[in-house]
């Protein structure tokens, strides 16, 4: 893998599969590890609260995954063999990660007394490791999968892929990815972003998806509150 990876641009405009919804995960798993390295062990509802946002993250992991597989990961095993399988294998080692990461969590929600730091040092010091692993993997998938992406598929033939990962999101895990994603953004990434779903949804649907995302009500181009409520 090389970490300079040269991107030549296409001259057909076409979107980038990965970019966006791993500058969210990225950004959620920093967030993460900092919230486990800085939580009181003794502090029951503290732990409760990061666990359940431990547990949020795991679940975003998995819908991610399974998507890419279903949807990525299968098309290209049919025109382009051998392609995705190392990201494939990746995946395979993040499920059981993430089974780890429950055990762990639930050992540490259940515990009782003088065990209760030592397990979650043990908890840290396992998300670390896993997201640098995952980190590692989500450079893969931008610089060396979506080049080849877009070299073999037309740009309609791409939306339709990004369309279809969105469809099948369940509602309550699309919030937190929406949020994961526009707390990630730059400031014109995230107004294209915010743009593109307001252009695609019913203005009382945008109104509840983004009122949602921010945990309040939100009107279309106040972005210096935005930013105040998500980063």
């Amino acid at each position: 893998m090389n970490a300079l990876t040269e991107i030549h641009p296409s001259h057909e405009e076409k979107e980038d599969l990965y970019y966006a919804v791993h500058k969210g995960l990225r950004l959620a798993a920093a967030r993460m590890l900092i919230a486990l390295g800085q939580l009181d062990p003794f502090d029951r509802d503290a732990v409760a609260a990061t666990l359940g946002q431990l547990s949020d993250l795991i679940g975003m992991g998995m819908s991610h995954l399974t998507h890419e597989n279903r949807e990525i990961h299968a098309l290209l095993d049919t025109s382009l063999p051998g392609v995705a399988d190392h990201a494939g294998e990746d995946h395979e080692h993040h499920v059981e990660t993430f089974e780890e990461l429950s055990r762990l969590a639930s050992e540490l929600a259940s515990a009782e007394g003088d065990d209760r730091p030592l397990l979650l040092r043990r908890l840290y010091q396992r998300f670390a490791l896993f997201i640098a692993d995952d980190f590692r993997h989500m450079h893969e998938e931008e610089t060396e999968i979506q080049p080849r992406i877009e070299a073999h598929y037309s740009a309609a033939e791409i939306t339709g892929i990004r369309e279809r990962i969105v469809g099948a999101i369940a509602p309550e895990k699309m919030v937190l990815f929406t949020r994961a994603m526009l707390s990630a953004a730059s400031r014109p990434e995230r107004v294209g972003l915010v743009t593109g779903m307001q252009a695609g949804m019913p203005a009382p649907v945008f109104a509840g998806v983004m009122g949602a995302v921010v945990g309040e009500p939100w009107s279309f181009g106040d972005w210096d509150r935005m930013e105040a409520l998500l980063c």
